[in-house]
């Protein structure tokens, strides 16, 4: 080597050290959050959206610091209805007041406890509120490092509910088959499971609580989510139906027969003859005949999302043309079962909820719930409504029993039996079902016996389900929103639930 160029290549070796530190620095984003920021902005904070409604909070996210100082996004956990939780290790970075993680930016405010959030999603940008607390920090920790042991079957805990409970093994069930089941939804492979119940002839025998597609169960869990009320999305038009049934027992309503204007006079204006002849039965099986788009939550015709943007969610409904005459051709809407529900409270002379309350939840034992409303102020009785599992299980119950909750008389068996039969048909040989007053109705072959159920599921794979033959309610609630929910119901009960009932030969 020649010595005399030495300093000069040492000298350029350092510069050329420094750029790729000085490059390295700026290319990790983690590095620009000193340790004194990261410590201060760790633990819970919980937010709400505040580009749309003004909602209450709804979900709580969790900051941690790393082992090198770095800070990180290591859970969301939705404290509303849908009670979903995720777990991260996503990097988070604060440059002069502003944090990013994702596709998250936040502002803070100047003593860290606050700030805006604008969040970038399939729906487009929205603004969040995010607001330190501390109060929840235990809880989000404690959360965040739990993890499931080995399953071992627990009878379900007597709780002065109302609800009888038993062992599985003294159901007559087939034990291996619901342990099988329960172990495949711990591994996420029914995707994210938030609770699984059985009862079998008036008693409850699995009650089983998950989070995170199933990564987090137990004791713990189920503390957490036995007592929250779950969101029930579409399996809310169980209730509806229900309460229809008992408004014309208590002579709210005189037959199913009556057409709907009776029940909407401030709508007279909205009913041409064509329409006066829809039927509340009509409302039921979703055969007004309404023109309506439903499905494609980004397509702007969608009529489902457009009534959120309405201030008169029962006149946009009523308004629509007709594309077919009343009772001929079925088309799933939200907007029909919510119209039925102003016809509930007009008919009534009360809210939806109160109704409910008096002569549904109280009745069953019922103490705790939450039924969300459209802006205007119309109750969701489409798919807003959301109640713990052991008390959607008695829904299932009531049915079951013709009517009756533990020896009192609910709802008449013949709404049981007429809500509940087959009115329409559809599918094919492989998967049909009937559709009633909102239950849809399948007949499913099972070592060569063909079981009846009905069931009303739910976007996110909420299943309410009842097979009068074997004397047993199955519940799910779940996190998978944007799937049929349909075809769990097929695979996952013709797997491990019937087979764990039905002996063989």
């Amino acid at each position: 080597m020649n010595h005399t160029l030495y300093p000069t290549l040492m000298k350029k070796k350092w510069i050329i050290l420094f750029i790729i530190l000085l490059s390295s620095t700026a290319c990790d984003g983690r590095r620009s959050t000193n340790t004194g920021d990261s410590v201060q902005i760790a633990g819970c904070w919980k937010g709400r959206q505040i580009s749309r409604f003004d909602r209450p909070f709804s979900e709580r996210i969790l900051f941690t610091c790393r082992r090198d100082s770095s800070l990180a996004l290591s859970m969301i956990y939705e404290i509303g209805p849908r009670s979903r939780v995720w777990t991260f290790d996503a990097d988070v970075t604060i440059r002069e007041g502003t944090m990013r993680w994702e596709d998250h930016e936040g502002l803070l405010s100047k003593n860290n406890d606050t700030m805006n959030v604008t969040r970038v999603d399939r729906g487009g940008k929205s603004v969040w509120l995010y607001v330190r607390d501390r109060s929840a920090d235990s809880l989000m920790t404690q959360l965040h490092a739990y993890t499931a042991g080995p399953y071992v079957y627990e009878m379900p805990e007597r709780r002065n509910d109302g609800w009888q409970c038993a062992d599985l093994a003294a159901s007559g069930m087939d034990k291996s088959r619901i342990i099988d089941l329960i172990e495949q939804i711990r591994n996420g492979k029914h995707d994210d499971i938030h609770s699984f119940l059985v009862v079998k002839d008036n008693k409850l025998v699995v009650e089983e609580y998950f989070a995170a597609n199933g990564k987090k169960h137990g004791r713990f869990i189920t503390g957490l989510f036995r007592e929250k009320v779950h969101h029930l999305a579409s399996t809310t038009k169980s209730v509806t139906s229900t309460l229809v049934g008992i408004a014309i027992d208590q002579g709210f309503i005189r037959d199913v027969e009556d057409p709907i204007y009776q029940y909407l006079p401030a709508y007279s204006s909205l009913f041409s003859e064509d329409k006066k002849r829809i039927r509340i039965c009509d409302m039921l099986t979703m055969t007004p005949g309404f023109e309506w788009r439903q499905f494609g939550v980004s397509d702007d015709r969608n009529d489902g999302m457009r009534m959120w943007n309405t201030d008169d969610v029962i006149g946009y409904v009523l308004q629509k043309p007709l594309e077919a005459k009343p009772g001929e051709k079925f088309n799933y809407t939200n907007g029909v079962p919510t119209v039925t529900g102003a016809i509930i409270k007009n008919a009534v002379g009360m809210e939806v909820g109160k109704f409910a309350e008096k002569y549904l939840f109280q009745p069953l034992g019922i103490s705790e719930y939450v039924w969300t409303s459209y802006p205007d102020g119309s109750i969701e009785t489409d798919g807003g409504l959301a109640l713990r599992s052991r008390d959607l299980a008695k829904i299932g119950q009531l049915f079951l029993n013709k009517g009756l909750w533990n020896g009192k008389r609910i709802v008449s068996e013949q709404w049981v039996r007429e809500s509940t039969k087959e009115r329409l048909k559809f599918g094919n040989l492989f998967s049909r079902w009937g559709y009633g007053y909102h239950w849809m109705e399948t007949v499913t072959r099972v070592r060569n016996r063909e079981v009846r159920s009905y069931f009303v599921p739910g976007d996110g794979n909420q299943i309410l389900a009842v097979f009068p033959d074997l004397g047993m309610v199955i519940v799910f609630t779940a996190g998978n929103y944007g799937k049929d929910p349909k075809p769990i119901y097929y695979s996952v009960f013709e797997e491990f639930i019937l087979p764990a009932v039905i002996p063989e030969g």
